[in-house]
């Protein structure tokens, strides 16, 4: 399946679960917002853009990622966001995908007495994101097991993969690391049967 239709399929399911929800209020006529990466070049954008109309968006408009997230700060912060820059700050927005990060610089400026936010450069697309660093992570415990006399196999090191993005999503959700314990399947004939593996 290309990247289009790919994108068409997940729309379309949208559309349809929201049409399912709100009947009264369809799909087609809702004013619809895409997020995007900031890196994405006028060839995927332009194929966003066709998805989205394949989809079923009548009106549409496409927001770049790190821009997204400035406005939802903008937005958490309520009035609050002018008091903690001042014009000549740039802002460095970083935006760390599954499998690639993107970091904007946005500038403070000050107009008319009214303080502005304009983008002044996008990063390149680096091919670095959580799925990597969930994968490091397994790494890391995979070699810790290896030292104490445990080999993992493909198999087992994906299993542990998933382990480990797991635990640092919890880890995210409160702030700090206060250490987990995972288990690590094991290979063999046995139906049911683990050893703990400490992470």
């Amino acid at each position: 399946m290309s990247p289009l239709d790919a994108s068409i399929r997940y729309l379309e399911h949208l559309r349809n679960a929201w049409d399912h929800a709100h009947p009264e209020a369809p799909f087609a006529e809702q004013d619809v917002t895409v997020t995007i990466p900031a890196s994405f070049d006028p060839a995927a954008r332009e194929l966003t853009v066709e998805a989205a109309k394949a989809a079923g968006c009548s009106s549409l408009t496409l927001l770049e990622e790190p821009q997204a997230a400035l406005y939802s700060w903008i937005e958490t912060s309520g009035a609050g966001w002018r008091k903690q820059v001042k014009p000549g700050d740039v802002i460095l927005v970083v935006d760390v995908g599954g499998g690639t990060s993107d970091f904007s610089l946005i500038a403070v400026l000050e107009r008319d007495g009214n303080l502005e936010l304009h983008r002044v450069a996008v990063g390149d697309h680096i091919l670095l994101g959580g799925d990597n660093m969930d994968l490091t992570l397994a790494h890391v415990v995979a070699r810790k097991l290896a030292a104490a006399g445990t080999t993992l196999d493909a198999w087992q090191l994906r299993a542990l993969t998933y382990a480990c993005r797991s635990a640092k999503g919890k880890a995210a959700r409160r702030y700090r690391s206060t250490g987990a314990t995972h288990r690590c399947p094991q290979r063999g004939s046995k139906l049911i049967g683990a050893r703990s593996a400490p992470s």
